[in-house]
């Protein structure tokens, strides 16, 4: 059934039903759920509809313009794939219903363009370390702390790939974490020596045990896995240890990287 506005009665509620939680928006306060949609779409929609934040959604869905409409949900598609990019690569119930958003949107689009299925290579900096661990920080005050543990995990293999392809390498099909790190640290001299300050060396040897303990422990006790009797529940704190150890880890990493380049370039 084809509405007003063109697009199909059931794509409308597929769409809208995705992203309305109870009148909640993902993570956005109405303040910043009008700036997006005016960024996006020329239109403040809480402000325009004086309702809550899925209603406004639901309103601007069934009676906006189709073009804008479209425009919109590519882009909360695109701002979800960001900010729970975890979640989706640990869920494959969860990556398919975003890739069905996907194909309704690419089927009214205007100009031909397809929402792509595969995600455009990140430039990694340290504002999106952070923003990560921000959402991984929400993710604890929530109580879930198995989904903290799992971002903390895939951010440093995300920070891993990035470097390694800055050098022309690609993660093997069957590497996983601690195999990506043993090729950065061989990239980029990371290794243990005599010549380093025993301070140094101590510090090198504690980012491994770091990347062994998040490792093990995100596959005994996150959410990506179903480990039945082995698995255990963490508490907040040891949540928040693991977060602060991947942002430090990860904002080492992205420190010598830039340090090579920077020497690359001199």
């Amino acid at each position: 059934m084809i509405t007003q506005n063109g697009i199909d009665y059931i794509d409308q509620g597929i769409l809208v039903g995705f992203f309305n939680a109870d009148g909640y928006v993902l993570n956005f306060s109405t303040a910043k759920f009008n700036e997006f949609t005016s960024l996006s779409v020329g239109i403040p929609l809480c402000s325009v509809y004086g309702l809550s934040k899925g209603r406004s959604l639901d309103m601007f869905t069934r009676k906006g313009e189709k073009s804008k409409v479209i425009k919109l949900y590519g882009d909360l598609i695109r701002y979800y794939e960001e900010m729970w990019s975890a979640e989706i690569e640990n869920n494959p119930a969860l990556a398919k219903q975003v890739e069905n958003l996907k194909r309704i949107i690419s089927k009214y689009r205007d100009d031909g363009v397809s929402v792509s299925s595969t995600p455009e290579l990140k430039t990694i900096t340290v504002e999106y370390v952070r923003r990560i661990v921000n959402r991984a920080e929400e993710d604890i005050g929530r109580g879930e702390y198995d989904s903290a543990l799992t971002k903390a995990k895939t951010l440093i293999e995300e920070v891993f790939c990035y470097v390694l392809e800055k050098n022309g390498l690609q993660k093997g099909k069957n590497e996983d974490i601690q195999d990506l790190y043993k090729k950065v640290r061989t990239i980029y001299k990371m290794h243990q020596s005599p010549e380093y300050d025993n301070r140094i060396n101590g510090l090198l040897k504690g980012l491994e045990k770091i990347l062994v303990a998040i490792s093990e422990m995100r596959n005994m006790a996150s959410d990506s896995h179903g480990v039945g009797s082995n698995r255990f529940k963490i508490e907040a704190h040891h949540a928040r240890l693991f977060v602060n150890s991947a942002l430090t880890m990860s904002d080492f990493i992205l420190s010598v990287a830039e340090r090579k380049q920077t020497q690359v370039r001199a």
